[in-house]
């Protein structure tokens, strides 16, 4: 961005004023803009349009300053568009100028997605570790349990009860803190794709405004900018994208049940439908992730159960599944109910709970999978290969088209920069 903030320095030669004073004020505000001393720079260029408040210049350096000298959680309620309205009231051509502070605000939108999607990254590893030590509390608590019994020594029994009562309460507080951390992810996570929703419009106005760039400079540094944007969206996307990998991978279609809910309600995934939106905001709704989403769930589905047998065997399969299911809760029932019969009690037969549960999830999970229709089974492959292209399908800068980004949803408080 301080490149284009250079090109301000135009602004004393591109418009002058007769009076010397407002004039002095302009160049203070130049270098200071230039050297990074945005603050004294703002005051300058408010103290020119206090001296001259018709004249276009310092309106539009005012609107430099205040791009770079706003801090980040103040920038979405920044609106320039009255300081480039004051300048428009002038018949001089402005439009190398509007270029410019549009460059500006990309890169800014660039720079706090980027921050928020590290910011996330820090939060889930910082998950992580909180996660571990939850884990290596439980262990202690168990190492203390060993200690403690009725035919244990006083000595074992405090230092048993000093584990226990430590381990349970680390535990505690890292569960705690691994929440805690899981939200503030979330939020961030949330204010990133908030702040590329948000920066759509400048982006859109960007990309119509590239091709009236005459001064090479200008273009390069405007060019430098844009991919500055792509690149913090890039790096947002394969983040979604992991998310939206790890939920179809969760979501089986070898159920029946879901099969039917994605076929009366295509966008059950919620996932999918957030994926496909924000590809749609970013000028990606021509990518074949795109298309793949798009047509597995709306087209490739249904055509695999466009018919009544198919989908009759679908409701006996489903039926067959919860038989399955219900076989598995009996045989656990069981299994958990022996524990307390005479016949477990005795030493030897201490293997009968476990033959129960593991015999009851062997049986079931083989009678669920046993169920499945061809058409489920030929969904599978296809549903396989989705999650598998998705995952391994990269986008590059060159695949942005901005003049598809969305901007129907999006009001964008700079309208004076597209006039």
């Amino acid at each position: 961005m301080k490149e284009l903030l250079k090109f301000s320095k135009y602004l004393e030669t591109d418009f002058v004023n007769s009076n010397p004073t407002y004039q002095s004020k302009m160049d203070l505000a130049i270098s200071s803009l230039v050297t990074g001393d945005y603050q004294k720079s703002k005051n300058m260029f408010d103290a020119a349009i206090e001296i001259d408040s018709q004249f276009p210049s310092a309106w539009l350096g005012k609107a430099f300053s205040e791009i770079a000298y706003v801090e980040d959680e103040h920038f979405n309620s920044l609106t320039i568009d009255e300081y480039l309205s004051r300048a428009m009231r002038s018949t001089d051509n402005i439009i190398k100028y509007k270029v410019a502070i549009a460059g500006c605000l990309a890169y800014r939108h660039a720079v706090i997605i980027k921050k928020s999607v590290l910011a996330v990254e820090e939060a889930l590893r910082q998950k992580k570790e909180a996660e571990k030590a939850k884990s290596r509390a439980i262990a202690t608590a168990v190492v203390g349990s060993m200690f403690t019994g009725k035919d244990k020594s006083l000595g074992s029994n405090i230092v048993g009860g000093a584990l226990i009562a430590g381990g349970a309460a680390a535990a505690s507080q890292s569960h705690l803190k691994a929440k805690e951390l899981e939200l503030l992810g979330n939020s961030i996570y949330t204010a990133a794709l908030s702040q590329t929703h948000l920066s759509t419009p400048i982006i859109h106005l960007c990309s119509t405004l590239e091709d009236k760039i005459d001064d090479v400079n200008l273009r390069e540094n405007f060019k430098v900018v844009m991919d500055s944007w792509k690149d913090s969206v890039i790096y947002l996307f394969n983040k979604q994208r992991e998310q939206l990998v790890e939920r179809l991978n969760k979501f089986s279609v070898s159920e029946a049940k879901n099969i039917q809910t994605l076929l009366n309600n295509p966008n059950s995934i919620q996932e999918v439908g957030e994926f496909v939106a924000f590809m749609k905001i970013i000028g990606l709704s021509n990518h074949k992730i795109f298309d793949l989403l798009n047509k597995l769930f709306r087209e490739t589905l249904p055509k695999h159960f466009d018919n009544p047998e198919a989908k009759s065997a679908l409701e006996e399969a489903k039926k067959k599944q919860q038989t399955a299911y219900g076989i598995i809760g009996v045989l656990i029932v069981l299994g958990v109910g022996s524990i307390y019969t005479d016949f477990v009690q005795r030493e030897d037969n201490q293997w009968l709970p476990w033959v129960l549960d593991i015999g009851g999830i062997i049986v079931g999970a083989w009678l669920s999978l046993k169920a499945r229709t061809t058409e489920m089974k030929d969904f599978e492959k296809v549903y396989a290969q989705a999650i598998s292209d998705i995952n391994s399908v990269n986008i590059t800068r060159n695949d942005f088209n901005l003049n598809l980004i969305d901007t129907e949803s999006n009001n964008s408080n700079n309208n004076a920069l597209g006039n």
